[in-house]
């Protein structure tokens, strides 16, 4: 990031693991991590809440009852007040370092957020009110999510005539965001338990168990048991987007599952998930994954092959 480069403009690393450079908003803290050789075991931890973005590199996570998991670029970690992980650096070298950056959100802000929502967005009855959950959450970022980052980077190193409430607003919509996202992989992790008694996690089932086809908004409002209105706004609350959004999203996921496979054609591909126009789907696969079904499984096959032992 361009805007990363010009936080660490004219800085030399202090140290060669987890370097940090930091600046300061209203109950917010931002810092980049850059790490140039490799080591095990580093300790990081906070007194809020700390919520942590890969940008380059890898990251090997160990997290108290958890087992280690890989930290990669585009993901995300949130890490609870107060609790520690250690880390490793694997691939860490001085001319490729591994960066990660980090918020430390006060935690009576997260709080006035939680309750902000609970009254202007609130979950569906089955669901219960929004919380602040002391776990660590890892998760795959959402566009929303990568949008966010992109505007408060940007926000953090540049001199802006109204900076700080920028931030605030943004930072704000960066802990819904991820609200949502842990919601929603809670309700879809749960939706083959839930199903029969919670209302979006019955739709989200239907969702998974018919991609092969087109699904009507009525038929999931239905499987639900809720009205049309209704639906849609729990269902906007606790997934941030729409149910035909994520429906779609759903579809181009599973169209690149389907499209690793050499065996596959892009019509073969777009008649499994349901689409009576292969213009439409590749139009729909473009705008979701930012590239053609065709060239993207190519790269894919390119990739396996390159992989492959000599």
């Amino acid at each position: 990031m361009e805007a990363l480069d010009r936080l660490r403009a004219g800085r030399s690393p202090h140290v060669l693991v987890e370097n940090r450079t930091s600046v300061g908003g209203n109950d917010l803290e931002f810092s980049v991590y850059d790490t140039y050789q490799q080591a095990q075991e580093v300790a990081l931890h906070a007194r809020n809440p700390l919520y942590c973005g890969m940008v380059t590199g890898r990251k090997v996570i160990h997290a108290p009852a958890h087992d280690p998991f890989d930290f990669l670029p585009g993901e995300s970690l949130m890490v609870p007040a107060q609790h520690a992980i250690h880390i490793d650096f694997p691939d860490a070298r001085r001319g490729k370092p591994t960066t990660c950056i980090t918020l430390e959100i006060d935690r009576d802000r997260v709080q006035r957020i939680l309750d902000r929502l609970n009254e202007t967005a609130p979950r569906s009855p089955e669901s219960g009110e929004w919380l602040y959950d002391d776990a660590y959450v890892h998760f795959s970022n959402t566009p929303a999510i990568e949008r966010v980052l992109q505007t408060l980077v940007q926000l953090f190193t540049e001199d802006h005539a109204h900076k700080d409430a920028l931030i605030d607003l943004n930072s704000a919509e960066l802990i819904i965001r991820m609200l949502q996202t842990q919601a929603r992989e809670m309700l879809i992790g749960c939706s083959e338990d839930h199903a029969a008694s919670h209302g979006l996690a019955a739709a989200v089932q239907h969702v998974h168990r018919h991609l092969d086809r087109h699904i009507s908004m009525d038929e999931l409002a239905d499987k639900a048991y809720m009205s049309k209105s209704t639906f849609y706004r729990y269902f906007g609350n606790e997934f941030g987007m729409t149910p035909l959004q994520y429906v779609n999203e759903q579809r181009m996921e599973r169209a690149q599952e389907l499209l690793q496979d050499g065996e596959r054609t892009v019509t073969d591909v777009s008649y499994a998930l349901g689409f009576s126009s292969v213009s439409h789907f590749i139009d729909m696969f473009k705008k979701h994954v930012g590239d053609t079904p065709k060239s993207y499984q190519q790269h894919v096959l390119d990739e396996k092959k390159g992989q492959a032992p000599q």
